[in-house]
């Protein structure tokens, strides 16, 4: 797996961490940081949701600006359950992960502490975005996804910013919600307090090898991509509340 930052020339300078996944060079990857749009105050400045009060006019912009550098983009509506759409989709009806098989085909989901997932396989035959907070990974949003693409090789996946470890302490609720759904990421959990933490790319790591995905690159749990911690690159709810979110992108270019 390779990273850089790309700066654009333009008027707005726009700070993008690109992935890349070496020897799948059809396949294009974006991951965006709240940096190089025309939002204010707590949206500042590229907020790319239409769904948190900010000003809809500097929203349209952030995505204009943003179509500069991949396909048109079409959205779907995210729910933080485990729905999965196929895209080109006149229908959209709510979910969390989207996959596609066509050229020029953005897959994208919009995040602000929950953990992206982008997914291809070695031939770079599909392309998919999963919005995987910690209700759509015990709902099962990874398994449904793999399983709805039914890849022909071997699958790789890129994890991108969420929030960490260390900032995500959740309540009893959460724990026996995977105890029920999902005790196999309970190592994923650690007692703080009256409370737990729970990492968010362990759970998925664990979730994406007991299904077969052993190419797993990104996010780590002691690496710089915690949105909690780093404010100046990233949205973080958690910390603000009121704030933008990011978007994970990924395509097929031929």
């Amino acid at each position: 797996m390779v990273m850089r930052s790309l700066k654009t020339s333009s008027k707005m300078t726009t700070d993008f961490i690109i992935p890349i996944f070496k020897n799948i060079p059809n396949i294009s990857m974006l991951q965006t940081t709240r940096k190089g749009g025309i939002s204010l105050n707590n949206y500042h400045s590229l907020n790319l949701s239409m769904d948190v009060n900010d000003n809809p006019d500097h929203v349209l912009q952030n995505i204009k600006s943003l179509e500069r550098f991949c396909p048109k983009i079409q959205w779907i509506n995210q729910v933080h359950g485990s729905n999965v759409i196929e895209l080109p989709c006149t229908n959209m009806s709510p979910a969390d992960a989207v996959f596609t098989k066509k050229i020029k085909t953005v897959c994208a989901i919009r995040t602000a502490d929950c953990l992206p997932i982008l997914l291809t396989n070695k031939k770079g035959s599909f392309v998919a975005a999963i919005h995987a907070g910690w209700r759509g990974l015990g709902l099962g949003v990874i398994e449904n996804t793999i399983r709805s693409i039914n890849s022909d090789s071997e699958i790789f996946a890129w994890l991108g910013p969420s929030i960490g470890v260390e900032k995500f302490v959740v309540s009893h609720d959460v724990y026996d919600f995977f105890e029920k759904n999902d005790p196999d990421v309970l190592d994923s959990f650690t007692k703080y307090q009256d409370k737990y933490k729970l990492c968010l790319p362990t759970a998925a790591k664990n979730k994406l090898i007991n299904i077969g995905v052993k190419k797993i690159f990104g996010s780590t749990v002691d690496d710089d991509f915690c949105t909690y911690n780093d404010k100046e690159r990233f949205f973080s709810y958690r910390r603000e509340k009121i704030t933008g979110r990011m978007a994970s992108l990924i395509w097929i270019n031929n």
